[in-house]
């Protein structure tokens, strides 16, 4: 990706995490009913975990030597906090409302990288942000769901997620990709074991593999992604989240013959406009 600059590179490692993502995360709902959210959580970890310990033992370096190990854990917490934010907004309300609402974590990193990253304000990125959005707003329609009480914990995992996503980008001058993922994995395999390994169950080998597919995946992404903030803005690539609902949309071609409707594909011309301006910019902030 050398025909492009470092920012317009970090926007492309974001679409392609994203994209990843979707895949680990296809792979992960798919057994949550079966084990769990605390033991898939956990398993995810641990096979996302172990290509970042083979680079790290190959390496003969300590991921987790770092000047801000306090800043460290907090990012680390804040991500764990806000992922049983969602899995309560999941108890309460319709998923495709949940989705919806935690999508809107790119509202709020704009404003929040102004203030506490003192990045310039761009109107061009709020505007693909806000394009996103009601794409997806279109592609999904949330119904009356989008009131209940279960939304309330989406919007707090929304806002966490907003605010992991600077704190990030702050670490990301200083730290590498390796000791920001070790410290959030470490911690997310602990409280993931304390909460629920009473509830673990014996998995077959064959779900084994799946998962340690899913893991692995998970694991490029979550580099792709923090590998981005180390080259471009967190508000400039606040708006590429939004291209989830691609991979999204496959899926739900390839595997349930599902045709794309007019909402879905109206809601994804919105999100190519206002990415199409958003990667433009990146080579003037």
């Amino acid at each position: 990706m050398y025909f492009v600059d470092k920012k317009k590179q970090g926007y492309l490692f974001v679409v392609f995490g994203v994209c990843l993502y979707s895949f680990s995360d296809a792979i992960m709902k798919y057994f949550m009913p079966l084990y769990g959210v605390h033991q898939v959580t956990f398993l995810r970890t641990i096979f996302r975990f172990i290509p970042f310990l083979t680079v790290a033992a190959y390496e003969h370096i300590n991921p987790l030597k770092t000047n801000y190990v306090k800043e460290n854990i907090f990012r680390s917490i804040l991500a764990s906090v806000g992922t049983y934010a969602f899995m309560g907004a999941y108890n309460y309300a319709p998923m495709t409302d949940v989705f919806v609402v935690g999508l809107s974590s790119a509202i709020f990193v704009i404003p929040l990288s102004t203030w506490m990253l003192n990045e310039k304000f761009h109107i061009q990125n709020a505007v693909a942000v806000l394009l996103g959005f009601c794409g997806i707003c279109l592609a999904f329609r949330p119904d009356h769901g989008i009131f209940q009480f279960g939304i309330a914990f989406a919007l707090i995992g929304a806002i966490i997620s907003a605010l992991n996503q600077v704190v990030i980008k702050k670490l990301a001058a200083t730290d590498s990709e390796l000791t920001i993922i070790f410290y959030h994995s470490l911690f997310l395999i602990i409280i993931s074991l304390a909460i629920g390994f009473d509830t673990f169950a014996i998995i077959s080998g064959k779900h084994i593999l799946f998962l340690f597919i899913g893991g692995i995946i998970g694991a490029a992404a979550q580099y792709s992604i923090i590998h981005a903030f180390k080259l471009s803005t967190s508000s400039g690539l606040a708006s590429a989240g939004y291209f989830m609902l691609i991979p999204n949309t496959l899926f739900d071609f390839l595997i349930y013959n599902k045709i794309p409707d007019p909402y879905i594909v109206g809601g994804l011309i919105l999100i190519l406009i206002g990415n199409t301006r958003a990667f433009a910019l990146q080579s003037k902030i």
